[in-house]
């Protein structure tokens, strides 16, 4: 065999299933053979146009887990003892090529330290290496996808975490506002954590995981006292349309005490909106987790990514329950379907099943 099948995306709202060459096994890496991915919000950002690749077409997918079927003849796994018919789990920056049968890998596992950097085309600086893990049996196919967005998370919060006793509130009750509470509520010591979301179904799943009180926007802004949180994560998409004093983020910064922290996940290349006017008379304090292996090597991420997985294992972020939905690959119309109502779901992760 020597072509797969693979999800492209050709433009905005774009998508066609394509026959594509079977990737050539790097020397130090491996060639893995797709079981499921994650679909993320990053994915469905690039799909309507809020984040452009440097040229068309790719494959969208990240949050993925596949089994090791080559080993390039350079490949040493150290400690990562990797070998074919293993399961592996991957960080990058913002890599791709998830929704195709097979990719490649050159991976970084824990304890590793490897660094092959580059200037990326979006002002930071990037490694053609991977933090990885291999998966354990006791942890199934569907939770471990959700070790990526895990990790993502986690760097954010590692990077800028809360303190003992602050009041928290979580912007956004997508899957990583969920995953994000999780961990601050169970490791972090809060005073409270509360969060707010446009969508009731969100907020319902908000209370079941970590939120003492999921708020809609006017509830916030209404029923909570102006500088009353400590500390903000930031979990939300692109926002447009919405009118200046309904910006979420405006309203999260009036929420937010006087040298209180922001952290933003979220990424848009689309400008978004942020009062520059509270952040000066606050002194609030926006903060995030660099891409920038620079700032942040792969190799530390390599650490977190174990960490991760860990809290997946324990239950410290529950996968099951974070669990919406299942589309298989070979559903074609189905996958463009989720991908097209993405915004509207009250799902909160879909996993693309290519078993």
């Amino acid at each position: 065999m020597n072509t797969m099948k693979a999800l492209q995306l050709i433009a905005p709202r774009k998508l066609v299933l394509a026959e594509m060459p079977l990737p050539e096994t790097p020397m130090d890496g491996l060639l893995m053979k797709t079981r499921c991915v994650s679909i993320c919000s990053t994915d469905i950002s690039f799909f309507e146009g809020h984040l452009f690749p440097s040229e068309y077409p790719i494959v969208l997918g990240h949050e993925y887990l596949g089994e090791v079927v080559e080993l390039g003849a350079g490949f040493s796994a150290e400690n990562g003892h990797v070998g074919v018919g293993d399961r592996v789990v991957y960080w990058g920056q913002t890599d791709f090529g998830g929704f195709a049968e097979y990719r490649t890998l050159r991976p970084i596992f824990s304890g590793q330290v490897k660094e092959d950097t580059f200037a990326a085309d979006r002002n930071f600086y990037d490694d053609h290496r991977a933090a990885a893990v291999r998966i354990p049996d006791e942890l199934d196919d569907l939770q471990a996808s959700f070790i990526e967005p895990t990790t993502g998370a986690l760097r954010a919060i590692l990077t800028h975490p809360p303190k003992v006793g602050d009041r928290v509130l979580i912007l956004g009750s997508g899957p990583i506002g969920v995953i994000a509470g999780s961990i601050i509520r169970r490791l972090f010591a809060p005073n409270s954590v509360v969060s707010v979301d446009a969508n009731p179904q969100r907020n319902v799943f908000a209370q079941e995981h970590f939120s003492e009180r999921a708020y809609l926007p006017d509830e916030l802004r209404e029923e909570v006292e102006d500088s009353t949180f400590d500390y903000v994560f930031d979990a939300l998409p692109t926002i447009q349309g919405v009118e200046e004093d309904k910006d979420p983020r405006r309203l999260a910064m009036r929420k937010l005490k006087p040298r209180g922290r922001y952290v933003l996940y979220g990424a848009s290349q689309e400008m978004q909106k942020f009062d520059t006017w509270l952040m000066l008379a606050k002194g609030i304090n926006v903060m995030s987790a660099p891409f920038d292996v620079t700032s942040f090597p792969m190799h530390k991420t390599a650490n977190v990514i174990a960490s991760a997985m860990q809290m997946l294992l324990t239950g410290v972020v529950d996968g099951r329950r974070l669990l919406s939905s299942v589309c298989k690959f070979s559903d074609y119309d189905k996958l463009v379907g989720v991908l097209e109502d993405y915004r509207g779901t009250t799902h909160l992760k879909t996993i693309v099943d290519f078993r």
